[in-house]
């Protein structure tokens, strides 16, 4: 079955299921409530416990805040938060059912998933960047490596650079910026490492260059004295850095609390927005509190602007996904229309409504920044390599 396929055969599920739902609802009044997820109906009554598996990241503000102001609870979704390492770790579990939705970063795993057919779906923006953004992940050099003023191209051969997987997006936005300098993979050695075991290696000698987000950045810079050589957004200014998944079987079994999680999360944007990002007291409380995080170091790091209405960067992830085939991490390219459906967001944004100018001002993070206990500088300038991904990154 095609991805067009599932996604008729939903949304033709959906309508009836709605339809169904009213009618109890009109019937039952009150006593009218979603169905546990896993049972074969969802008219039973209690609320629909659905699992959410994330990082320890502050980047989904969104829902955490929609958890902590009770929009899931309003909607009859009783939200279980967690843990995962990565958004591959969570494909298999949120395919078999086990996991009804996920947060990831964009990478090769996503695209070979699709190509081999397996059910989990791209719903909703989690972190894209926007032209002219500082941005959360930052490309740092350890001391000994660093120098005023230098560009990448002044590293000597015995330069290496930690990577969290080969196909994940730290090594496209390290491409990107090897290409800006004229650079090959060969330029550099690398060492595959997950984002929380990079200080201590960064520590130990192990590794001298690293692109990591906030607040493991600031963990970073503070704990090995690690330099700031420039924010991501420069060479990446679009990006679509992560997102939110569904498994197919929550989305083909339980569309309408489907689309209530995503119309929570929609009015979990909204009002991250409203409180302030971040460095918003009441926003970094929920972080802290949900993840364990330092409430100063949430607060210091550079906050994700998230699409007001949800939406994905479909261009991006054809970007993406054209640099990790050329590397070989992708065997198959596959039309990004498989990997990506939003017709649930579309349904709720039609429950929730659309803000007319969805795109955030990068006046918004700015302002942001004065109230950070570490104000961040504004990016200056915006330098992306022209021809991307070239031939010699393909070698």
């Amino acid at each position: 079955m095609t991805g067009n396929d599932r996604r008729s055969r939903r949304v033709a599920s959906s309508r009836r299921r709605f339809l169904t739902g009213a009618g109890v609802a009109a019937t039952a009044g009150m006593a009218g409530c979603t169905g546990l997820l896993g049972s074969s109906s969802e008219s039973n009554t209690g609320p629909a416990t659905v699992s959410f598996g994330t990082l320890t990241i502050p980047a989904v503000a969104e829902v955490l805040v929609a958890k902590d102001r009770g929009y899931f609870e309003e909607r009859d979704i009783e939200l279980e938060v967690e843990r995962i390492q990565s958004a591959p770790q969570a494909t298999p579990q949120l395919a078999s059912g086990d996991l009804d939705t996920a947060t990831g970063s964009v990478g090769a795993s996503l695209f070979n998933s699709a190509a081999q057919g397996v059910d989990i779906s791209v719903v909703a923006d989690q972190t894209q960047y926007w032209r002219g953004q500082p941005s959360s992940n930052k490309v740092l050099i350890r001391p000994e490596k660093y120098t005023d003023g230098m560009t990448l191209s002044d590293v000597s051969g015995d330069f290496t650079i930690a990577l969290h997987g080969q196909g994940n997006v730290d090594a496209y936005i390290w491409a990107r910026l090897l290409q800006r300098n004229g650079m090959t993979w060969d330029d550099v050695q690398t060492k595959e490492i997950l984002y929380t075991n990079m200080t201590s290696a960064m520590s130990a000698g192990e590794i001298d260059a690293a692109a990591i987000p906030d607040p493991l950045a600031l963990g970073m810079s503070n704990e090995t004295g690690a330099k700031r050589l420039l924010y991501a957004s420069e060479v990446a200014p679009r990006i679509q850095i992560g997102v939110y998944l569904f498994g197919e079987p929550f989305m083909e079994k339980h569309p309408e609390v489907a689309r209530r999680w995503l119309e929570a999360y929609l009015q979990g944007v909204r009002k991250y927005y409203e409180l302030g990002g971040f460095p918003s007291e009441e926003v970094a409380s929920i972080i802290s509190e949900e993840h364990g995080l330092p409430k100063n170091l949430i607060k210091m790091s550079i906050p994700s602007l998230p699409h007001k209405n949800g939406q994905i960067n479909t261009e991006s992830l054809r970007n993406q996904q054209t640099y990790h085939h050329c590397r070989g991490t992708v065997e198959e390219e596959v039309d990004v229309s498989t990997v990506v459906d939003q017709s649930l967001l579309s349904d709720a944004l039609d429950e929730v409504g659309r803000v007319e100018t969805p795109e955030p001002s990068i006046e918004t993070i700015n302002e942001w920044g004065q109230n950070s206990p570490k104000p961040y500088s504004e990016l200056e300038t915006t330098d992306e390599p022209e021809g991307f991904p070239a031939d010699s990154l393909c070698e």
